[in-house]
């Protein structure tokens, strides 16, 4: 077994179980999506970059705890048993840490040309449609209904994102969704994200239309077209 299957098999049995949009068939999308990313980036080292995407989740804050998060516990734990050398593993959990909405909105940049590649590939998994069914499942059971009309978004710094409480799909569409497209580092990233963006613009505009959305509503969305 390969270092890079051994560590597809501990991710899958560490998020399987997960049913908030941060299960282990994101990690997989997003590990295909920063291979095809890898296609056009011949520089990037593939391996380095298939291992930060497949453990990028495993010490997320909103899964394990500030504390895992902070120590990378879960993904240290599977890198030494991954067979990988020391310095292969430090330069993958340097990517991990560095991975992340609220971490971008703290200003802290992507680790390297595989560190870019990830977070593209993160980025772009959060919109598009696969973006809307992981807003929707992370949302399951919070109480919140898809859209409310009265409730209007409001832009977050990286504290506030992290403590606010779940707000309606829709809203987290304009204060986070909208905004990935211009996160994204490679060019590669920047053209996928851009597709998966006006996914996102033309369900909100046909499901404005449908609803009877107020004008301020359709308003906001165009500035996003």
């Amino acid at each position: 077994m390969t270092g890079i299957e051994y560590i597809k098999n501990a991710v899958f049995e560490l998020l399987k179980t997960n049913s908030n949009g941060h299960d282990d068939k994101h990690v997989f999308r997003v590990y295909n999506t920063a291979m095809k990313f890898c296609d056009e980036i011949p520089s990037a080292n593939r391996e380095l970059v298939a291992a930060a995407a497949l453990l990028h989740d495993c010490d997320d804050y909103k899964l394990f705890g500030e504390e895992s998060e902070r120590l990378m516990t879960n993904t240290r734990r599977i890198l030494a048993s991954s067979g990988f050398d020391a310095e292969f593993c430090e330069k993958c959990i340097n990517i991990v840490k560095t991975i992340g909405y609220s971490k971008r909105l703290k200003g802290i940049a992507a680790y390297g040309t595989e560190g870019a590649i990830v977070s593209d590939a993160d980025m772009c998994d959060a919109s598009g449609a696969t973006g809307m069914l992981r807003c929707i499942e992370y949302r399951a059971g919070s109480g919140q209904p898809f859209f409310d009309p009265d409730c209007f978004p409001q832009e977050m710094d990286a504290q506030t994102y992290r403590t606010s409480k779940v707000d309606p799909c829709v809203n987290h569409c304009f204060v986070k969704i909208f905004h990935l497209r211009d996160m994204c580092l490679t060019e590669a990233g920047r053209k996928y994200a851009e597709k998966k963006h006006q996914t996102v613009v033309r369900f909100l505009n046909d499901y404005f239309d449908e609803v009877n959305a107020p004008q301020a509503w359709k308003d906001l969305l165009k500035k996003y077209e």
